[in-house]
């Protein structure tokens, strides 16, 4: 039997191509707020005639994060090549997305990376800012849900049997609604590995129908009618949807090429969609504002989903010709009124909360005394 020669077998060459195979660039993902540095960092150095080269090396000696650390290193690789910037940045399609590369393509032709930087990182900011305010106001209504969903179950594991065993000691005939709340507790004690595994099993399922392409629409279109939460939704979607076009639109973009590239900002596909067929009626010179306000694509009904000051916004720009100016008016309106929603949101949402867990804690008390009141009854 031949031996192997370790000596021959290049284990740095093996590594390079492990690293590369682990590090492939359509799966490298930063955060929001890691992106916003780095686009801050480059901003301030080339805002300071630093050329693009020096300012990425200088921002490789500047982080301690692995994944930006090999993405600034893949950017000056492609530079030394003669690749275009904006080409480099959609090998990257989960860091920067379209508007991000359109951007940077403008750049290219104008020569003002600067400005262009400053757009992608406001614009990201904005965005952020937007995010955490709604998941801020999430935050409260799941705790007070999760704490209660929490006491409930306690409640039918480990009381409900107790009690259970006290009156089949005492030989008390239990009335009906005790006998379902003790069946129910039996149920949840006895098949909670089977629950678990369903729960994880339709987390699991509801991911894949949100990642999917086939089904993301009717996820996204199901997400814009939760009770409670579709105002606050929409209200975001069109936030970020009239910011976008408004950047776009006052950077001297046309109307066709702005729509296309702030439909994928709202990141939903249902939005995407009727933005889509909006742009094939535009194509046949179809104002927008009849597009927006009259859904006349599948019936001449009035679009819930554009309200009316966008569409009287646009209308007002067919005659004007000065929508960006109008848009940022409407994009800082719906962010105005986000915070409203996000301020009175915990106050609705909390005495909901609070009757129904109330109604669920008096049904199984109610349970538990019934039979009580029935041995008080025979003892007299």
């Amino acid at each position: 039997m031949n031996k192997i020669n370790f000596k021959n077998i290049d284990f740095k060459s093996i590594l390079e191509q492990l690293k590369t195979y682990l590090w492939k660039k359509s799966n490298v993902k930063i955060s929001q707020k890691q992106k916003i540095e780095f686009f801050d960092s480059l901003y301030n150095l080339i805002n300071s005639w630093i050329p693009i080269t020096n300012s990425l090396s200088i921002m490789t000696l500047q982080t301690k994060d692995k994944n930006i650390k090999n993405l600034i290193q893949t950017l000056l690789k492609d530079l030394s090549k003669w690749k275009k910037l904006q080409e480099s940045f959609k090998d990257f399609p989960k860091i920067f997305n379209h508007f991000d590369v359109y951007i940077i393509k403008m750049w290219e032709i104008t020569w003002k990376l600067a400005d262009a930087l400053d757009i992608v990182k406001t614009r990201e900011e904005k965005n952020k800012e937007l995010k955490s305010k709604i998941i801020w106001a999430l935050i409260y209504p799941m705790i007070i849900v999760s704490l209660s969903i929490s006491m409930i179950i306690w409640f039918m594991v480990f009381v409900i049997p107790r009690v259970q065993k006290m009156y089949v000691d005492a030989r008390v005939n239990l009335p009906p609604l005790t006998q379902k709340v003790i069946d129910t507790a039996d149920f949840l004690k006895n098949n909670w590995i089977y629950l678990a595994l369903w729960l994880v099993i339709l987390i699991y399922f509801l991911i894949k129908f949100k990642t999917n392409k086939k089904t993301k629409y009717y996820y996204d279109k199901a997400f814009l009618d939760i009770p409670l939460f579709w105002w606050l939704v929409r209200k975001k979607v069109l936030s970020i949807f009239a910011n976008t076009l408004w950047v776009l639109l006052q950077n001297w973009i046309m109307i066709n090429e702005a729509l296309d590239i702030a439909k994928k900002s709202v990141e939903n596909d249902y939005y995407e969609k009727k933005v889509d067929e909006m742009i094939v009626w535009l194509n046949e010179w179809v104002p927008l504002s009849e597009l927006m306000w009259i859904t006349k694509i599948t019936s001449w009904k009035e679009d819930e989903y554009f309200p009316i000051e966008i569409s009287s916004v646009v209308k007002i720009w067919e005659q004007t010709w000065k929508l960006p100016s109008l848009l940022i008016k409407i994009a800082n309106k719906y962010n105005k009124e986000i915070d409203v929603i996000v301020k009175n949101l915990s106050t609705v949402i909390e005495p909901v909360v609070i009757v129904i867990v109330g109604w669920i804690v008096w049904t199984m008390v109610l349970a538990i005394l019934l039979p009580f009141f029935n041995m008080v009854n025979v003892v007299k």
